[in-house]
């Protein structure tokens, strides 16, 4: 049974992914309706993830549940990509505030460690690799912080933010600021500098927000 859910979780979450994903590049057209047997048919699967997942996508407002319609996807626009911004910038600073007040030395380690992980990565030109250490960055602060219901919410659109900066790419220029903003990260937690953590997250989700929107 749990090698069962498991197979579920993941089936749902690759759906999830590629509907993210076809929504960004356009290929799924803003105002469409989303059609489970269309879905099915598209992706390779059975009915029961495609409608989970278009559930989970209205949980996100990529996709409106409208009374006899069904699913009808929405547009991605720059108020929206700034909107996600926002709401992420607010939940980081709550959780690096929680962060800097809770950290262990292990931890604290472990913070390090993944930082260097995200600048090596800036380095070997893998957009794969540097997604992905950046992801681990952010939700070790989360795991730190230890509030699972900010977490969970931080995680709604990650994948379709990451989407788009694959879609509209990054400037060698941006990813060496992101390996600054992350340094200073660490150094505020490091130094339990509340205050200086607080500013260092808002600089760097403020600034992920201006430039994304920039190169749309």
């Amino acid at each position: 049974m749990v090698t069962s859910n498991r197979m579920s979780e993941t089936i749902s979450e690759r759906l999830l992914a590629a509907i993210r994903r076809d929504i960004v590049l356009g290929d799924l057209a803003p105002g469409s309706r989303l059609r489970v047997d269309e879905l099915s048919k598209r992706y390779g699967t059975s009915h029961i993830p495609v409608r989970e997942a278009l559930l989970q996508l209205a949980g996100e407002r990529l996709v409106r549940l409208e009374p006899h319609k069904g699913a009808v996807l929405r547009t991605v626009t720059p108020k929206f990509v700034a909107d996600i911004h926002d709401t992420r910038a607010a939940i980081e600073s709550l959780l690096i505030r929680r962060a800097t007040e809770k950290i262990t030395s292990a931890e604290m380690e472990d913070l390090e460690s993944l930082c260097e992980a995200h600048a090596a990565a800036a380095t070997t030109g893998n957009d794969i690799a540097l997604s992905e250490t950046n992801k681990a960055f952010h939700r070790h602060i989360a795991q730190v912080a230890d509030n699972p219901e900010a977490s969970y919410i931080l995680d709604q659109g990650w994948d379709l933010v990451i989407s788009l900066r694959h879609r509209f790419a990054q400037a060698p220029e941006r990813i060496a600021d992101i390996v600054r903003q992350h340094r200073s990260i660490v150094a505020a937690v490091r130094a339990r500098d509340i205050d200086q953590a607080v500013c260092a997250v808002q600089e760097h989700c403020d600034s992920a927000r201006d430039d994304l929107l920039a190169r749309m």
